[in-house]
């Protein structure tokens, strides 16, 4: 296949464009019309002040006629040009192309990733016919920019100069919203290959070969030929410059094709708009032949809102996602019998779009015919109990308000939060209508659209087996990433308008990124537009930059969750590189250990391998006492800033199979693993003794280790994503204490230690498999137990510092305190209990008779531990 842009209709079209009949019609017609308004004005005048007879209209008339039939040949040479040469026919798709392209080459990957792929590998295919128009003045002034330059053909350096030159609004968007410095970016390309002092580089690679990617570009953005920003996307896979400078700036080729989307979307919200003479625009200002074609509903009025106001205001909305729910919804309500739809989600999943999708489409007629222009109404229930005296009053009106439903024929009911209004003890502010309702429910003229959280759901309305059979469920999923970046971008206009600052795409994309991590709490979008709005409200009120960015929102987000983001990120890796010696100033011994430990989370971090589950995961085996524990505190410190972010849970108390549902929460009561997870989901989870464990509650973790998420008792889905899970165990303590005793080496340990647990059927396989490191932890010798009474009376000391006392101790009082405290069953573990018995109590006694005071120094008699105070 060749490329040869002359032999293509949008050539000639760009070669007539630069003719002075064309460039000068838009003006010419504007002139001509304008001419002919100010005949029409001067005839309208001389008819007014009664002139007729001294005034020589018709020579007005005559040359106001003629400029209106110039200005309408020169419109039409406008539309002409705009509409026909602008945008031929087409003899084939660019999908068919691309089809053929793939089919007879390599597979489509390689479309956007293989350099090398030239065009002559298709055959009988001149891919210039689908450029547009503007990107063929684009190819024309690089073509004349090279043959000015001495170049047999530009290179793909040369066209991204014409290209980030030609003024094209689609360019300007994406480097204006990007943030990137596209003055620089010009001037490093207009430096090379313009520089008067020397000849132009001689170029080197194929500019044709930004062709079949920027194709493939404008196939995935469901565009007929290849525009502008379809040829920057192109040049980012293929020129290398454009794409360090991207990489450099922090910026993908999915940035740029999702500013491009933003931009088409806008636009096309722009031209819809001026197009007044639309069906959809013409539908906003309402028909009243249809409402008065159905029965009245006057008491319903009063406590309803007709969601068809609303969209006559707003107008046609792009819904962002639930296209499977929206479906689901239509095919329900198209229904005969049992088209009642029960929609089930987190409160801010997204019903209430649903509902307004539906709603929109059955509005602008384009849904099915059974649910075409009816009235959606969304029923205040809180509204009607609060307004009305007596139960009574309530149930009458009630009454009154669905049979005006039933009888309209035109109407489907929306009840917002439904639970709270068909259980057996009502909330204050609600009623069980239960009753009343399952009578008409059972009318096809009778339509309600129900949304129910999924707590909702299992404590109060499956209860009631009869009521929920009335309806068809449909599940309301969160909304994807990408999706809710969509939500924020057709948001930003509101928020700009609202704060008087500009939102850079950086921002919104830091926006998707930190509330996807850190805000687990609610699901997408609410938590990526509220997380906006913060952000603008700061930097509205509280700083005087302009633009939001991406180091506003992290703070905003630090703020919130109390975990350091963004210049924290850097502090992260200092961690992770020094994460041996922090762990070590607080743990003794177990080297190999803790090594294996910061190396596996180092992996984790840096993502070497791509997995889907928590932060890190490791399971610790050992003996009682060796610093299992310790180490997990230790790592809660450092790494999540506090002690206070371990979750900690004893598994001998899940020992049973009815333990699981204590685990994951019911309808009754929270689970003891699955709340804490979802209040602080930035967390280190701790399993102590997960042997004890019943084989169903280890189940759990099979998902959670591997996909890094649960569902809990209440169907929602519970992320761990952000935690780090340590499971300890005391399983072949015996066996590590004899093998360390044979002097076996640490790869031999842990061989044999998994091997005795796999055959005892300690654990399974599959299920350790999960874990990112097992851990061994080797048993405390007495140098070690010296070690940690040291570190446990420089605590010690350090606080009674605080007070003002001076607390010093030797080698014979610590000697002391191991000889008192050490046991190979329990290693460190009757330390704390010694420390406490023979040295804090005394020192408390002392303190409060006031033997010791600010200023006092004392020791310790290692012999009978009196207090020897100077």
């Amino acid at each position: 296949m060749d490329f040869n842009l002359k032999n293509t209709a949008i050539y000639q079209a760009v070669r007539l464009s630069r003719n002075f009949v064309f460039q000068t019609a838009k003006p010419l017609m504007i002139l001509f019309f304008v001419l002919a308004a100010i005949c029409l004005g001067l005839i309208s005048y001389a008819v007014w002040q009664q002139q007729q007879s001294q005034y020589n209209w018709d020579k007005t008339l005559a040359a106001g006629i003629l400029f209106l039939a110039a200005g309408i040949v020169f419109g039409h040479l406008k539309t002409f040009l705009n509409t026909c040469l602008k945008k031929p026919k087409l003899s084939f798709s660019l999908a068919d192309f691309l089809k053929e392209a793939v089919s007879s080459t390599a597979p489509p990957e390689v479309l956007t990733t293989d350099k090398s792929l030239s065009l002559t590998d298709v055959q009988d295919f001149n891919l210039a016919g689908f450029l547009d128009f503007e990107s063929a003045q684009i190819f024309l002034r690089a073509f004349d920019y090279a043959k000015k330059a001495g170049m047999t053909e530009p290179t793909a350096d040369l066209l991204l100069y014409c290209l980030l030159t030609s003024n094209n609004p689609k360019i300007n968007f994406v480097f204006g919203r990007s943030g990137l410095d596209f003055s620089g970016l010009i001037k490093g390309l207009k430096d090379k290959f313009f520089d008067i002092k020397q000849k132009p580089v001689k170029p080197s690679g194929n500019f044709q070969s930004v062709l079949l990617p920027s194709a493939n570009a404008a196939q995935n953005g469901q565009r007929a030929t290849i525009s502008p920003g379809d040829l920057l996307v192109g040049l980012a896979y293929v020129n290398e410059g454009f794409e360090k400078f991207l990489t450099e700036n922090d910026f993908t080729k999915g940035d740029i094709a999702n500013l491009l989307n933003w931009f088409s979307g806008r636009q096309e919200l722009s031209d819809f708009r001026k197009r007044f003479w639309e069906k959809e625009n013409l539908l906003k200002r309402g028909s009243l032949g249809r409402d008065f074609a159905s029965g009245y509903t006057i008491m319903l009025d009063r406590y309803a809102r007709d969601i068809r106001q609303v969209i006559k205001k707003t107008g046609e909305q792009e819904i962002i996602g639930h296209k499977k729910e929206i479906e689901q919804t239509e095919r329900i309500l198209e229904r005969q019998e049992l088209n009642n739809v029960l929609l089930v989600g987190e409160p801010k999943v997204g019903s209430e779009l649903v509902v307004r999708a539906v709603a929109q489409k059955a509005f602008f007629g384009k849904s099915a015919a059974a649910i075409n222009y009816k009235r959606f109404l969304e029923f205040d229930l809180t509204a009607l109990v609060a307004g009305l005296g007596s139960q009574e009053e309530v149930v009458a009106t009630l009454e009154t308000c669905f049979s005006e439903v039933a009888n309209a024929g035109n109407i489907i009911l929306v009840v917002n939060y439904f639970e709270n209004f068909v259980q057996e003890q009502a909330k204050p502010g609600a009623i069980n209508i239960t009753g009343i309702l399952s009578r008409f429910l059972s009318f096809s003229s009778f339509q309600i659209i129900a949304a129910a959280s999924y707590g909702g759901l299992h404590r109060i309305i499956e209860k009631n087996s009869l009521l929920l059979n009335l309806f068809e469920k449909v599940e309301v999923a969160e909304i994807s990433a990408p999706e809710a970046l969509v939500s924020l971008e057709n948001a930003v206009p509101f928020f700009e308008k609202k704060h008087k600052r500009f939102i850079g795409y950086k921002a919104l994309r830091e926006i998707i990124k930190l509330s996807s991590r850190y805000l687990g709490q609610l699901p997408f979008p609410e938590k990526a537009l509220r997380l906006l709005d913060e952000a603008m409200v700061f930097l509205s009120r509280h700083t005087k930059d302009k633009t939001l960015l991406p180091v506003h929102v992290q703070r905003i987000v630090s703020e919130k969750t109390q975990i350091p983001v963004g210049e924290a990120e850097a502090q992260e890796k200092q961690k992770l590189l020094n994460l041996e010696e922090l762990i070590h100033q607080r743990l003794i011994n177990q080297e190999e250990a803790v090594e294996e430990l910061a190396s596996a989370l180092r992996r984790a971090r840096a993502e070497v391998n791509i997995k889907a589950g928590p932060i890190g995961s490791f399971l610790f085996l050992g003996p009682t006492g060796v610093g299992k524990t310790e180490t997990a505190k230790a790592l809660a410190a450092i790494y999540f800033s506090s002690e206070e972010r371990m979750i900690r849970l004893d598994m001998s108390e899940f020992q049973n199979i009815e333990d699981v549902k204590r685990f994951i929460g019911s309808e009754t009561e929270p689970g003891l693993l699955t709340t804490p997870v979802k209040d602080r989901p930035f967390s280190l989870v701790l399993l102590d003794e997960l042997e004890k464990a019943h084989a169903n509650v280890l189940n759990l973790f099979l998902q959670v280790l591997d996909e890094g998420w649960l569902t809990d008792g209440l169907g929602r889905r519970i992320d761990f994503k952000n935690t780090i899970i340590i499971a300890t165990s005391n399983a072949g303590a015996e066996m590590i204490r004899q093998t360390i005793q044979e002097g076996k080496n640490e790869q031999t340990l842990k061989k044999e230690l998994l091997e005795y647990v796999l055959k005892q059927g300690i654990f399974r396989p599959e299920f350790i498999n999960r874990f990112d490191a097992l851990v061994v932890f080797k048993p405390l010798t007495k140098e070690n137990l010296l070690d940690i009474a040291k570190l446990q009376l420089t605590k010690l000391a350090k606080g009674l510092a605080d007070k003002g006392i001076k607390f010093e101790f030797t080698r014979d009082l610590r000697e002391k305190i191991v000889e008192l405290s050490y046991s190979p069953q329990f290693g460190a573990r009757e330390m704390k209990r010694v420390l406490q018995d023979k040295l804090e109590n005394v020192l408390a006694k002392a303190i409060l008779s006031g033997q010791l005071k600010r200023g006092s120094k004392v020791e310790v008699n290692p012999i009978d531990f009196q207090l020897i105070i100077r």
